[in-house]
């Protein structure tokens, strides 16, 4: 049996399975199809009237068919594809002209794409995600314009194994809400670093599309324009080595050591405090009190084998208790 489909020719598969039965045979009628295929006799006498006028098969007798060859019948149906695809084609080279032209006469620059509204941008961020393949790279800044849907494309991207580098500008972790989404990307596997300040929101999809936005307003230039990107690209790598890892990375089944701590919060509290964060800050992020954060803090101490707080840093890397 012939293993590839007939569907991008416009068949279905009630169709295709009726053609393919009638090569297997002289001819057929209608229930005779019906039997070989496992379908109603109405479902047969359908397939057969496509076929024929499809010119697929044809009448023997008043109640037989027989299958037309494929060389006479499908060679045909792909002439007249190719046809449509290539006055498609010409079509295309007319509109993208009337496109650039459009463009070049109100002054927006070629390959750079203009998003205006955070709803938009939210759609626009969703699609650049929906696309990604290998790696997305972001700077993320107050305030945030994702939701429902672009979560849901960025989950769908992580089970595609995309991976994702992700830099927070400080000042988000005294938002909540901000928060909850650095928790989230965190839970997801996904490299998360803080910086004290961003120059701009970036967002870099596999090295060939980025989409750059200031912080105080919904709107967003997206290019694949290569010199842009790469501009884009060598100011996130240039970041990307400063910014402070977030701790994490590691199960919940791990024990404070070589490998790694065991207690989420204790790695958030960590994160926090290689950020920069003050004691006070830390305790009103976490809804605990300023004594609890300072005996956590003394407690990790304890576990690192150090004294003050630079060499918990240092420790706290080379245990791999940060990202």
């Amino acid at each position: 049996m012939i293993g590839h489909s007939l569907r991008a020719l416009g068949l279905t598969s009630g169709e295709e399975g009726a053609y393919r039965a009638l090569l297997a045979v002289p001819d057929s009628d209608v229930t005779e199809l019906a039997a070989s295929l496992g379908t109603s006799q109405s479902a047969a006498t359908g397939a057969l009237r496509t076929l024929t006028q499809r010119g697929l098969a044809r009448m023997v007798t008043d109640e037989r068919f027989a299958a037309v060859a494929p060389d006479a019948s499908l060679i045909s149906m792909l002439s007249e594809q190719l046809e449509a695809l290539r006055t498609g084609y010409a079509a295309f080279g007319e509109l993208e002209q009337v496109y650039r032209d459009v463009q070049a006469r109100h002054g927006v620059v070629a390959g750079v794409e203009t998003v205006r509204g955070a709803a938009a941008m939210r759609s626009r961020i969703g699609q650049l995600q929906d696309h990604a393949r290998h790696e997305v790279c972001k700077f993320v800044r107050p305030p945030l314009v994702t939701d429902g849907d672009t979560h849901a494309s960025c989950d769908a991207a992580v089970r595609r194994g995309v991976r994702y580098r992700l830099v927070y500008e400080k000042a988000m972790l005294d938002d909540p809400t901000a928060m909850a989404t650095v928790r989230r990307a965190a839970d997801q596997g996904k490299q998360v670093r803080f910086a004290a300040t961003l120059p701009v929101k970036l967002m870099l999809v596999d090295g060939r599309t980025a989409l750059i936005s200031e912080a105080d307003q919904p709107v967003a230039l997206v290019t694949e324009h290569p010199s842009l990107v790469r501009l884009a690209s060598g100011l996130f790598e240039q970041v990307w080595p400063t910014a402070v890892p977030a701790a994490g990375g590691v199960s919940a089944g791990d024990v404070a050591g070589e490998s790694g701590l065991a207690d989420p919060d204790d790695r958030l509290l960590l994160s926090l405090l290689l950020a920069g964060l003050t004691d006070q800050a830390i305790a009103v992020r976490l809804g605990v009190g300023l004594r609890t954060v300072q005996r956590r803090v003394r407690d990790l101490m304890d576990a690192a084998g150090v004294d003050t707080r630079i060499q918990l840093g240092w420790q706290a890397s080379r245990k791999g208790w940060v990202a």
